[in-house]
């Protein structure tokens, strides 16, 4: 079963949409069973996949040794899409580990391989908050593949070995973690842009893949309706992006039947 977290350091990259929209797109045009964890305190995933109301969180399966996991999991509007959902109570996990008190940073490691032997999903994708929070390194220790969203300016490209780095750290402990690759988000027309990327794609310490996504405003409408851009407008930019970055994931593009 295939793992990816969605990480990068940086906010405003788009790890939250592109997180909700490769759930969406594997769960609707591929068929795949998909479980998105949210580990953000911001919960902006569980905000765009489940309607308001009170819910049993992830913070409760880093801190409680028996949680089962089944209690944990709601269903999507989405046919095939689940949700572990989060709450600002991930917060709490830095302020415990300042304590003494440490989170179990292997409950979702630990919870990959439970739906794994118990073939519930297919596909688990994490949607990391803008930090090495106790959550975000869980949810890597969980992953079989990392997905970096960069938005193509100076800072994110000079940052991208300093990332790098510090997964390379957590893969000591955890070897089968694999970093899938850059994905350049935010994207748009202009020499600056093209520049830095040329450059990124030079100079990244891992893969770039080849698709970029582009900027569209029915990204920012689609936060609004609670849906992926790729079912609030299928036809824009950032939909049809996204439908070919999880074509380029899954290695056979145009295979809707290819092995995840």
């Amino acid at each position: 079963m295939k793992a990816f977290a969605i990480v990068n350091l940086k906010g405003g990259v788009g790890k939250t949409v592109t997180a909700v929209n490769l759930a969406a797109i594997l769960a609707t045009e591929y068929q795949r069973r998909v479980l998105l964890v949210d580990c953000d305190p911001q919960a902006n995933a569980t905000q765009s996949l489940l309607p308001p109301g009170e819910y049993n969180t992830l913070a409760g399966l880093l801190t409680i040794p028996d949680a089962y996991y089944d209690d944990l999991l709601y269903r999507s509007s989405i046919r095939g899409l689940d949700v572990l959902p989060a709450d600002d109570e991930l917060r709490n996990l830095d302020v415990d580990l300042l304590e003494g008190e440490r989170p179990r940073l292997t409950a979702l490691r630990d919870l990959r391989d439970a739906i794994a032997e118990d073939d519930a999903y297919d596909v688990l994708i994490l949607d990391c908050p803008p930090a090495l929070s106790p959550a975000c390194a869980a949810a890597i220790a969980a992953s079989t593949d990392v997905i970096i969203p960069i938005k193509v300016d100076a800072y994110s490209v000079r940052g991208m070995h300093e990332l790098t780095a510090q997964i390379d750290r957590l893969r000591r402990i955890y070897p089968d973690v694999h970093i899938a690759g850059c994905l350049p988000t935010v994207w748009y027309k202009s020499d600056t842009v093209e520049q830095g990327e040329a450059l990124l794609r030079q100079h990244a310490p891992c893969k770039v893949f080849r698709t970029h996504i582009r900027r569209s405003p029915k990204v920012d409408e689609s936060t609004w309706t609670g849906e992926p851009v790729v079912s609030w407008s299928p036809r824009s930019g950032a939909a049809q992006d996204y439908r070919a970055f999880a074509e380029e994931l899954l290695g056979k593009e145009g295979d809707h039947g290819a092995e995840v």
